[in-house]
């Protein structure tokens, strides 16, 4: 095509050098003809340059940018068309090299000449063609000339006007978005300079240090030094705060050595050994000053960007840990609060694992096994599978001692040590109730201490409703030994008690049989010897068929009385083993036999016991039974009576040579005629008495030198026994 004029002075304005460089001696009509030659070359130039354009394609350097790069020869012909500016204006660049850029741009080169005239260099907005229409171009032009000011070649770098706004407004929203979390994250920020603190370390490297951290660790002093050649630049809404800072500006503009105490100088250290190792990051927890003296527990972290290390700049992170330390310091002092609890606990407490406990029962469950209790008693290896799955996770102090381990003694895995065979019904009841999703209610058992003993326990289980996994079981256990113990001594000396009162009703019964048989059998022996002497004085016949029945009859009712004498020497009360006694200490050990019949009878009872009382001397098990008898006798009285609550009093007190022991009563009293018999034996105004009960406690009472008496009250009975004071 042939060039309009504006191509031609757009020519002339490549071709002429700037203002300053213009050669000599060359007239401004010779250039004219130079740039009409120029253009009418167009044709046999692009023929050139297309015969080069495919091996031009693949040795493109520019492609490597991400924009748009054009080279323009002096003669106004696209000599390069990298990868992009295909994108961009969408032509493949074997069509548009070796064209005039106007003809492919579609666009005039007036006023070229005047933006370049000045300088090499020019920037702006033009409007460009493109396969798809006309589109702004943001362009940049730098023209490259030889030694004597002659254009060489004009490069061209463009983009989208477009896309360089969506750029532009791409970085305004991360810049507004870095801005407001910068000062919206509760993380305070401060950006410092480090440049001050790097020509130190320079300065310390050139002076001849190599160990950089061998020496910030042996002179603190410098370190000192080091953190007053920081500046901080700037600090978000967060630091002010957290530094008791009125507002940004009493924070910026002073070395952030102010804010190190001596104490976190190692964090300080370790913060610029990161610096100088190249690390990306670094982060650790040290103690801060803020301006008000406060002290800030805080999660300290450095960042930079290649870019900002080559400022000197530097990004610093403090998150105040204070809430958290203080929450960790109360959790721990919680936990200790809650162990040292568990410890003085006389209670035994463990803290199972049943992981793998609820893995077996899973099992079962799959296997539709419905009463697992019976299904594990069934086979007493499903019981040891079964406490091998159980682990300890805590146990406080009193459980080892139950278990007889200390706390850094080996033991073995799982539970199966602690559980004799014979209780493995309490484990498989405990076991089923899991399964089933309900608690065993608390029972008794008996557990293997660590040397093989078994013991006596109380035992509860405490388990969450929900089941989840690893959720812990919680064991309580009370070592009942001595409980159970006592109980059977306890039993043993009841038995006694029944004992001596069959040995006491006998001895009544004895002393009655004895009362009422003895004048009978005295009688016969009389009559039956006086009828012995009257037929020795008949005939030998009479002697022969009467005398050996009569001595017969002697024989058998002598023999009668013996029997008699000797059941009455056997179940008559014995003297029993005196010692000196605290009659308070045999009331309260009697109470104690007497227990379950006042709780069942709904009765009430009140010991009155005088202080520091003299001793007598008896037997305690038959005092015991004195206090036992009265109490029961009590208890039946007020039973029979009309009484809705039954209260008795047992009162000690010493009088003169006596000591006193006095229970009364209500319950329905006795009468006058009654008074005169109720000691009397076998004699009774109870249902089903025996009258046996009273007759003892006199018995026993004078055997000890004592007495007995019973009077009535306006409601109620009272019963006073008198033992003299004295150790012998």
């Amino acid at each position: 095509m042939t060039p309009s004029p504006s191509s031609t002075n757009w020519k002339r304005s490549l071709v002429d050098p700037p203002s300053g460089q213009r050669r000599t001696g060359q007239p401004k009509c010779d250039r004219t003809r130079v740039a009409s030659q120029t253009i009418s070359s167009y044709s046999r130039v692009a023929a050139l340059s297309a015969a080069h354009c495919a091996a031009v394609r693949h040795l493109d350097p520019f492609d490597l940018l991400n924009e748009s790069v054009v080279r323009f020869g002096r003669d106004g012909l696209i000599l390069g068309f990298n990868r992009e500016s295909e994108t961009l204006y969408g032509w493949d660049r074997t069509t548009v090299i070796g064209k005039p850029f106007p003809q492919v741009f579609g666009e005039e080169a007036e006023g070229w000449a005047e933006r370049l005239a000045e300088s090499d260099k020019w920037q702006g907005d033009v409007l460009r063609q493109t396969s798809k229409g006309p589109i702004q171009i943001s362009l940049r032009w730098s023209a490259r000339r030889d030694t004597d000011g002659s254009l060489i070649e004009i490069f061209e770098t463009g983009r989208n006007i477009e896309d360089v706004r969506q750029l532009r407004r791409s970085a305004e929203e991360n810049a507004f978005r870095y801005d407001n979390l910068f000062h919206a994250i509760a993380v305070a920020f401060f950006e410092i300079d480090f440049s001050g603190v790097g020509a130190e370390l320079k300065r310390l490297r050139e002076s001849g240090v190599t160990d950089i951290r061998a020496y910030l660790d042996a002179h603190p002093t410098f370190v000192r030094h080091l953190r007053d050649f920081e500046d901080i630049l700037s600090v978000n809404d967060a630091a002010v705060r957290l530094f008791g800072a009125e507002n940004a500006e009493d924070l910026t503009g002073f070395r952030s050595g102010r804010l190190w105490p001596d104490e976190s100088l190692p964090d300080y250290v370790n913060a610029l050994m990161a610096v100088l190792d190249e690390q990306t990051h670094f982060v650790c927890e040290t103690r801060l000053n803020a301006l008000d003296g406060r002290q800030i527990d805080g999660l300290f972290t450095v960042a930079w960007s290649p870019e900002t290390r080559k400022r000197g700049i530097m990004v610093i992170g403090v998150m105040d840990l204070g809430d958290r330390n203080r929450a960790h310091a109360e959790l721990a002092r919680s936990e200790s609060n809650y162990r040292n609890l568990l410890d003085v606990m006389s209670v035994g407490l463990i803290e199972h694992d049943f992981t793998d406990v609820d893995i077996q029962l899973e099992e079962y469950r799959a296997e539709g096994v419905t009463d697992l209790e019976t299904h594990l008693l069934a086979d007493p290896a499903r019981t040891m599978r079964m406490l091998d799955a159980m682990h300890i996770r805590t146990v406080n102090d009193q459980a080892l001692r139950i278990f007889g381990v200390d706390r850094h003694d080996q033991v073995p895995g799982g539970l199966r040590w602690l559980w004799p065979q014979d209780s493995y019904g309490i484990v498989a009841r405990a076991i089923d109730g899991r399964y089933r999703r309900v608690l065993m209610p608390p029972t008794e058992t008996r557990i293997r201490r660590r040397d093989g003993s078994v013991i006596d326990v109380a035992l509860a289980i405490w388990a969450a409703p929900e089941r989840l996994p690893g959720q812990p079981v919680m064991t309580a256990l009370i070592d009942i030994s001595d409980r159970v113990a006592a109980q059977q001594r306890l039993e043993h000396v009841r038995a006694e008690f029944a004992h001596a009162s069959r040995i006491a009703t006998l001895g009544e019964l004895a002393a009655s049989i004895a009362h009422e048989v003895s004048q009978p059998l005295s009688a016969i022996v009389s009559n039956t010897i006086i009828a012995e002497r009257l037929l020795e004085r008949r005939k030998a016949s009479i002697d022969h068929q009467v005398l050996p029945m009569i001595r017969h009859t002697i024989s058998a009712a002598k023999r009668a009385a013996d029997i008699i004498s000797r059941v009455r020497s056997v179940a008559a009360p014995q003297s029993g083993q005196a010692e000196p006694l605290s009659i308070n200490d045999v009331i309260i050990e009697a109470l104690q036999f007497v227990r379950q019949e006042l709780v069942q009878s709904c009765v009430s009872c009140t010991p009155v016991l005088g202080a520091e009382l003299p001793t007598v001397c008896g037997d305690r098990i038959q005092l015991q039974q004195v206090v036992v008898n009265l109490v029961l006798n009590a208890v039946q009285a007020m039973r029979d009576s009309l009484s809705q609550a039954g209260s008795i009093t047992i009162s000690t007190w010493a009088e003169g040579a006596w000591l006193k022991v006095r229970v009364d009563d209500v319950g329905h009293g006795i009468s006058t005629d009654q008074l005169e018999r109720v000691f009397d034996s076998f004699y009774t105004t109870k249902t089903g008495g025996m009258g046996i009960g009273l007759a003892v406690c006199r018995s026993i009472v004078e055997q000890h030198e004592g007495a007995i008496i019973a009077t009535s009250l306006p409601v109620g009975a009272r019963f006073e026994v008198s033992l003299p004071i004295g150790t012998h």
